[in-house]
């Protein structure tokens, strides 16, 4: 009876930890880069869950890499105002305590936290779908910017669900809502990602693509690989050419509630996706006549944005000021958000901008070259893995090259649930020392929520 009890009360609290694990995930993506107290509130819950967990197995590499980055950007922020969590890194220590959780669940847990994971993304891909249809009937529509308030942050994030539905994709063989959904799912983050025209989130798109195209090819030889990479750039074509037409009816034509014909379409689309792949199977040449479509999506969607040229070229412009300032101050970086008031001030345009459109060097520049070198040990440690989402993290680094979804803490949660794997080539740590990494991080939360409660 004790027993049975006791084995109660285990599986009350996993599905407690996991529960709070994926609405801290959607409370980060509704939170965009994230205010202290919120994210700290978020980060305590965390914590608190945390303690309910004994023993993990963790990657030390990326644990202290990652810890190593959050300290240094803590003393940048002190240095520069004279307290710890005046800058970024305050508030992306959340994604430390949601990769140490990862690391306490088993791997049933960890494929369903996944998978919740990517449906949320579902979800929001349909919020910002519903609420883009409501602007296109009364005439004022535009780019979707969705629950994360930017149409370039959403575009990634987008992107990042896209390939870790493809990394977690249920079996054939399951049954139940959750697979089901999930293998039509596909289509609403296309068509949704279509909407944001962001075309650093296409390039991105384009790059994990690429990976996992020369990844087939290794494995399994051009004709297989051909075929696959065949019927991926097919099924992406109709969806995000879906999402092309539609925004092109909502701006472009005076009936926008066409856009209700092609929601009906996208509906038929879901329902009838998993007969489209075994129909792109069979059909090989279709699936090759399909992904030629491609790149007329691209054409159409450089013509309904063509300010996007010279976007990109405002962004080189951008990274060049940005290096100009690398060594000011090489170990410690000249200070959280302090890039643009240096750039107000110098004879460069001013980008009216808080980040550097390129990740490595607005860190290099205000965080210095340490701060660097630790989220370079990152990127490699995830290369050295067997992860099956290396393909989203590639998009995600090549989007980071070229935009700023770095700081948005949706996008760097949904990173972690699909693509982080802390108990491959890990370390066994004891249920003392988890714990222990629990209350320290809860304490640095505390502390942020009281400093700003201070300045408030």
């Amino acid at each position: 009876m004790i027993k049975r009890i006791a084995g109660g009360v285990n599986s009350v609290v996993e599905h407690y930890v996991l529960a709070v694990m994926l609405l801290a995930v959607a409370a980060l993506t509704v939170g965009g880069v994230g205010a202290p107290e919120a994210v700290g509130v978020t980060g305590l819950i965390l914590c608190a869950a945390g303690l309910s967990r004994g023993a993990a197995k963790v990657d030390l590499w990326v644990l202290i890499a990652l810890a190593a980055y959050l300290v240094i950007g803590d003393i940048s922020s002190y240095v520069t105002y004279g307290y710890l969590t005046g800058g970024y890194t305050a508030t992306q220590s959340v994604l430390l305590v949601l990769y140490l959780l990862m690391a306490c669940l088993d791997g049933e847990e960890l494929r369903l936290f996944r998978r919740l994971s990517v449906l949320w993304a579902g979800c929001v891909a349909a919020q910002g779908l519903a609420r883009f249809l409501g602007k296109a009937l009364d005439g004022s529509a535009g780019r979707l910017g969705g629950m994360l308030g930017n149409p370039n942050a959403l575009g990634i994030f987008l992107v990042m669900a896209w390939f870790g539905l493809k990394a977690w994709m249920p079996g054939e063989e399951e049954t139940g809502l959750l697979p089901t959904v999930l293998r039509r799912l596909e289509p609403l983050l296309l068509t949704a990602l279509a909407l944001t025209l962001s075309m650093g989130s296409f390039v991105a798109l384009a790059a994990g693509m690429a990976y996992l195209a020369v990844g087939w090819l290794r494995r399994e030889g051009w004709r297989t690989a051909f075929a696959r990479t065949c019927r991926m750039l097919a099924k992406a074509a109709l969806g995000v050419g879906l999402g092309v037409l539609m925004y092109f009816t909502a701006r472009r034509t005076g009936v926008p509630w066409l856009c209700l014909v092609e929601l009906a379409y996208l509906l038929a689309l879901m329902a009838l996706w998993e007969r489209l792949d075994c129909f792109l199977r069979e059909l090989p040449w279709a699936a090759a006549a399909m992904s030629g479509f491609g790149g007329l999506v691209a054409a159409a969607t450089i013509a309904i944005r063509p300010s996007s040229i010279a976007t990109f070229l405002e962004r080189l412009e951008m990274m060049r000021n940005g290096l100009g300032y690398v060594l000011v101050n090489p170990l410690l970086g000249v200070g959280p958000y302090q890039w643009r008031l240096l750039n107000l001030g110098d004879a460069d345009p001013y980008f009216n901008t808080w980040h550097i459109h390129n990740i490595p060097i607005h860190i290099a520049v205000e965080l210095g070259l340490p701060a660097l070198a630790a989220l370079v040990v990152l990127v490699v440690r995830v290369y050295r893995k067997k992860g099956p989402n290396r393909a989203g993290f590639t998009a995600l680094a090549c989007h980071c090259l070229m935009d700023t979804g770095f700081f948005y803490l949706g996008t760097m949660s949904l990173m972690t649930a699909t693509v982080a794997e802390p108990q491959e080539g890990g370390a066994q740590l004891s249920s003392g020392a988890v714990k222990l990494l629990f209350l320290a991080a809860g304490a640095q939360f505390i502390y942020s929520i009281c400093i700003a409660r201070v300045l408030a």
